[in-house]
């Protein structure tokens, strides 16, 4: 029979793990520290060693969340097989099947931070605006690049196509939730989509 090669997770690996879970489950306000350790069952001495408060372990969690969401994307970026409208509609749309894999109860964990803390903490809001930007700079590239193969339409500056196309994602999520169906997201994914052609491509269809 073969066995698991699965490496454990580290304390903190597992401490980020389950704060993730709860910060999705009830925000930053309605987590406690004492959740989380029950959670990852571990004992508080454990969280000190690694995180200096709450704030810190909550921005650390976020890092991560950003991590694995900018890799994501770049899996889709980098793919120059497929040209740059394709490569956006599959990210979206691999966005809606995740929302769906979790029952459309967990939407963007930037988005949810942002609502929540960005009006009254000068740090969340720093750190979350960076990590926007960060998301609408690497939607830009692939537009630019679409923009210069002639599949984007270049009457508008990519970087307003960036930004429509994160706050209609965005938007999107919130609507999931609310209805608990990934279908608004899969209606954004279309539109966009035909927003970002070219206009003689979509007349033509």
């Amino acid at each position: 029979m073969a066995t698991s090669t699965r490496t454990p997770l580290s304390s903190k690996e597992n401490l980020l793990k389950h704060g993730m879970r709860r910060f999705y489950a009830t925000g930053y306000n309605g987590t406690s520290l004492d959740a989380v350790l029950v959670s990852a069952q571990l004992p508080k001495g454990s969280f000190y060693h690694h995180f200096s408060s709450k704030e810190a372990f909550a921005m650390a969690v976020l890092g991560e969340y950003h991590k694995g969401s900018a890799q994501r994307l770049q899996r889709w970026a980098t793919n120059l097989d497929i040209p740059a409208p394709e490569r956006l509609r599959g990210y979206m749309e691999e966005m809606a099947f995740g929302l769906e894999r979790g029952g459309n109860r967990q939407g963007c964990l930037v988005g949810k931070f942002s609502l929540e803390m960005a009006p009254t903490s000068e740090k969340f809001s720093t750190l979350l605006s960076t990590m926007l930007s960060s998301w609408r700079a690497s939607v830009q590239n692939i537009l630019q690049e679409g923009q210069a193969a002639g599949t984007i339409r270049n009457d508008l500056p990519a970087v307003a196509l960036a930004t429509l196309v994160l706050s209609s994602i965005q938007g999107a999520v919130v609507l999931c939730l609310a209805h608990k169906n990934s279908l608004p997201m899969h209606e954004t994914c279309a539109t966009v989509y035909r927003l970002i052609l070219p206009p003689a491509v979509t007349s033509g269809e």
